[in-house]
């Protein structure tokens, strides 16, 4: 059994030395989503570093243009701040409806934006504000700090100092909840500048906290409830389980936005009949993800021919090139591998066994302009359970490029499949992109370059299902 070690620093300065001493040590800002994390075995540091005794990061100061709330202050702070009430009413309302007396009390708002789960309160609040994250490096806007799934800006090693929120001239924040974990089903935050510019964040939906633009341009232009009528998300924004369905969870968003609205224009929030929806488009993927049992697809075209693709993809040396975080990959027999994998997503991750077989179907020849294979992917999380994917390539000759379709049909069996179907459609696109990015570098004779996911969690994307399925609360 593994040791955790403990550190409790007394300055910033003890705590990154300590961080920089022990490259697998993790940061420590509450624990209310690592700990629980811990538990599950998807987070296994080294040293644990706990921030709790910084006095760096434990101070709420109000500055001619903008309030300075600290990484390490407790969500129960925030609600008791005068400062924080006489700036910006709709961040003491926030942090106050977060999960209970005792989190709101151990919680802290740097640990929930560095954790980023996609239907917690704290990055919807931060987005509506267009605050600022500053950090042990550097300044990061809010629509730049929050990148997709428990998934942000931070670097390795960055700690979050704490966050300038501008001022607003009005704002507020409204939730569902999920009643036993009290995380938002859907939680929508309205803002209004001095200048009248509106900024609408919506958390809860499935991929992480998403401005709506539709919602905002109306409201700068109008500032009245009656300026959302008939205007919803798209299904296609949201997400489904067993809690609510994708449709449901898009239209709570627009129901709870017109109540935000209400709040500060004395309007009733009530939808008028016979509305007929305006959706706001969704935006276009090459990546459609939908629930376990269903089929996942997507396509990439690579700058390479098709024998030079088709030799890449059974080449072993050039998939572990493209997979960050493989620490053994090798070939058992002719198109059969074997690799360990250490998986990250955001603050937390899995190591996973994996076995692929390949099967070529449709070989390309000289001349030929399409071939087909197909792919067995198997993996193993312990004692959370396995996984199993049957996963179609088709690769398509297309001038000097190659055009890689795939889908893959992905199966859960035991702790794993008994998690829920939570966090189904997140980031697919962004990680599709990112390993391929990696795999055309690889095939133009590059060594791969920056954070992609591992190719089969790509292109196959069981595994990404698993992580999506087990990290709840």
């Amino acid at each position: 059994m593994q040791h955790t070690g403990y550190f409790r620093p007394q300055s910033l300065a003890e705590a990154q030395a300590l961080l920089a001493a022990h490259p697998d040590a993790q940061a420590l800002a509450g624990g209310q989503s690592l700990l629980a994390a811990m538990k599950l075995g998807l987070c296994q540091p080294t040293h644990w570093v706990d921030l709790q005794d910084l006095p760096e990061l434990q101070h709420i100061t109000r500055h001619h243009d903008h309030l300075w709330i600290g990484a390490m202050v407790t969500h129960e702070a925030v609600v008791h701040s005068a400062e924080v009430q006489a700036w910006c009413p709709l961040l003491a309302h926030l942090a106050g409806g977060i999960a209970d007396a005792q989190i709101r009390h151990v919680g802290t708002l740097g640990g929930s934006l560095a954790n980023n789960d996609p239907a917690a309160c704290w990055p919807a609040g931060v987005l509506a504000c267009g605050a600022t994250v500053v950090t042990t490096q550097r300044e990061i806007p809010a629509d730049d700090f929050f990148i997709g799934l428990f998934t942000t800006a931070l670097q390795a090693g960055e700690l979050i100092l704490g966050v300038k929120f501008p001022p607003v001239a009005s704002g507020h924040y409204l939730k569902y909840e999920q009643a036993a974990s009290r995380f938002a089903l859907v939680g929508v935050a309205v803002t209004r500048s001095a200048q009248h510019m509106v900024r609408v964040a919506v958390t809860g939906l499935g991929q992480g906290v998403m401005r709506w633009q539709a919602a905002e341009d109306a409201l700068s232009a109008q500032w009245r409830v009656s300026a959302l009528d008939g205007l919803f998300l798209a299904d296609t924004e949201a997400m489904g389980d067993v809690h609510a369905s994708a449709s449901y969870r898009a239209h709570l968003a627009a129901v709870l936005c017109r109540r935000a609205v209400a709040h500060h224009t004395g309007e009733s929030p009530t939808m008028p009949r016979g509305a007929k929806p305006r959706a706001t488009p969704s935006v276009q993927t090459t990546v459609h993800a939908t629930p376990p049992g269903h089929t996942l697809q997507g396509e990439h075209v690579l700058n390479a021919d098709l024998l030079q693709v088709w030799q890449a993809l059974l080449d072993p040396t050039i998939l572990q090139m493209s997979i960050p975080g493989c620490s053994a990959m090798r070939l058992l027999k002719p198109n059969h591998y074997q690799a360990t994998v250490k998986v990250g997503l955001g603050p937390v991750s899995a190591k996973f066994e994996t076995l692929v077989q390949l099967h070529p179907d449709i070989a390309p020849t000289p001349g030929s302009t399409q071939a087909r294979c197909g792919l067995d992917v198997s993996g193993q999380a312990g004692a959370l359970g396995s996984g199993q994917a049957h996963v179609q390539v088709q690769l398509e000759q297309i001038g000097p490029h190659t055009r890689l379709h795939w889908s893959a049909q992905p199966q859960l069996q035991g702790t794993l499949a008994q998690l829920g179907n939570r966090l189904v459609q997140a980031s697919a696109q962004r990680l599709s992109e990112q390993f391929f990015e990696r795999f055309a570098q690889a095939l133009s004779g590059e060594a791969p370059r920056g954070g992609a996911w591992f190719f089969f969690y790509a292109l196959s994307q069981p595994l990404r299902r698993w992580w999506q399925h087990f990290f709840r609360k």
